[in-house]
This record gives structure tokens, sequence and C-alpha cells, in this order.
């Protein structure tokens, strides 16, 4: 691949980063309330309420201009919007080497972009977009077809097909959780887990297959455990489960991609 083809991803992925910060801000205010959208109002400084200039909307760039201050009240820009971009770049170039211009890179780029932004409004607001959530198992559903990226290898011993798999993948992650629920309901007389941790577990099974479940369950509670050390007061009273499970799924992906994990872990 050239410098220019590389560049020109470069811009993509930061304008993609871009856009993650007006998703992961955006998307939990939307819940509640129907006159805020993805595109309006336009963006503007959350403490003067002034609109971001075109040029100071740029990646990366506006940022620098602003000197990390905005341009009308001086107030500090939070420094989470710069690292968005950075991090979405970073992580589409690794995907760009890892698959070149293919339906590898669409799918694994897409569902990081998807993921990224669940877990930061999850440990953000406690929110889990249904809508993103639809995404993920549909890239279980459908990557099959295209591509073998997220193929679950010895599938015949459970399932006749990989579609099979994948069904199967998702609606035991999906009943596990809901029946875990069910059971602290009875006990405690209110739910324990959100639905959309419960959808999304049925996400992950839809793509890893059920028999790897047990494994992302496992890495994603201990990282909800230390998500949870970082703000006691925070996470004294909920804990946010899906992005534990989100970096254990991550976590599960890099050590299958490496095959760093015994094979019976994997399938």
């Amino acid at each position: 691949m050239g410098f220019y083809e590389i560049i020109l991803f470069s811009l993509l992925f930061l304008a993609l980063g871009s856009f993650t910060s007006v998703l992961i801000y955006r998307l939990p205010l939307t819940e509640n309330n129907r006159s805020l959208n993805l595109i309006s109002p336009r963006s503007h400084c959350i403490n003067c309420k002034n609109k971001i200039s075109f040029i100071n909307l740029l990646p990366i760039l506006g940022f620098l201009l602003q000197r990390g201050i905005c341009e009308h009240c001086g107030k500090k820009i939070n420094l989470s919007y710069l690292i968005h971009e950075i991090n979405h770049v970073i992580a589409g170039l690794i995907f760009l080497y890892l698959h070149s211009i293919s339906y590898e890179l669409l799918f694994s780029y897409f569902l990081f972009f998807v993921l990224y932004v669940m877990i930061m409004t999850d440990y953000e607001k406690f929110y889990l977009p249904f809508s993103f959530n639809i995404c993920i198992t549909a890239i279980g559903f459908i990557s099959i077809y295209f591509t073998d990226l997220f193929y679950i290898k010895d599938y015949g011993v459970i399932a006749s097909s990989q579609l099979m798999l994948s069904f199967y993948g998702f609606f035991i992650g999906f009943f596990l959780l809901w029946f875990i629920n069910i059971l602290y309901k009875l006990i405690k007389k209110k739910d324990g887990i959100g639905g959309g941790d419960i959808l999304l577990l049925g996400g992950f099974g839809s793509i890893v297959g059920p028999l790897s479940l047990p494994s992302i369950i496992l890495m994603g509670s201990l990282f909800t455990i230390f998500i949870s050390f970082l703000d006691k007061d925070k996470f004294k009273e909920e804990l946010p489960l899906g992005s534990g499970l989100i970096l254990g799924f991550f976590l599960f992906q890099i050590f299958k991609f490496f095959e760093l994990l015994p094979q019976w872990l994997v399938i």
C-alpha cells in the first residue's frame, strides 16, 4: 500500500474518531431529549454554547489551533476528544496493516468502532445503545458470508454450520445473563443486570460461538472488578458490566488472533 493511501485512510480514521466523540456525548442525551439528535444542534462549546467554527472541528488540528481551550470562553477542552481521535487512527492503521483493504478490515474496524462507543457510554452513563447492540449481533451473522475473520474451528461438534453456531451463541449468551438476572430479581426484588448487558453478551455469542463465552465472561468480570476500583464512589451502587465484557472480548480476540489460548477455549 502506498504512502498516499495510508494518509487517506489515516484522515478517514481521524474523522471517524472525531465522530465517536459526538456519539459518546449525544447518544445518552437523546434517550430523554427528543429535540436533540446526532446532527442538530450543531457542535458547540458545552460551557458557553457558542458554535464551533468549521476549522476548529477538524480532528487534532482544531484542538491544537485552539491550544486546548474554547476560542470563545477560554474553558479548557476535554482531552478525551483528542484521545478518541488518536485511538481510532492507531487502531485503524493496525487493522489496515493486518488485513489490507478487505472485508476483514471493514468488519474488524466497524466492530471496534461500535464497541469503542459502547464502552465509553457504559463507563460514563451506564448506557448501552440498543441500536449498537443490534449492530454487534448483525456482524456475527453477516460476517460469516464475507470473511473467515471470526471463523470458529471445529464447530461441527455442536452445530451443522457456522450460521447455526452463531444462533446458538446468541441465544446461550443472551439467556445465560437473562436467567441470572431473573434469579437475582427474585432474591433482591430488583434488576441486577441491565438489558443492554444481556443483549451485548448475546451479540458476542453470535461472533465467537457458545463455547468461547465462558472465557469472555471470566475476563469481562475481572475487568469489571478492576474498573470498579478506579472510581469507588461512582461505582458504589452499579457496575459497568458492559465495559468489562467489551474489554474481555477485546482481550479474547487478541489472544485468539495470536494463538495464545488453548484450542478448547476458542472453538
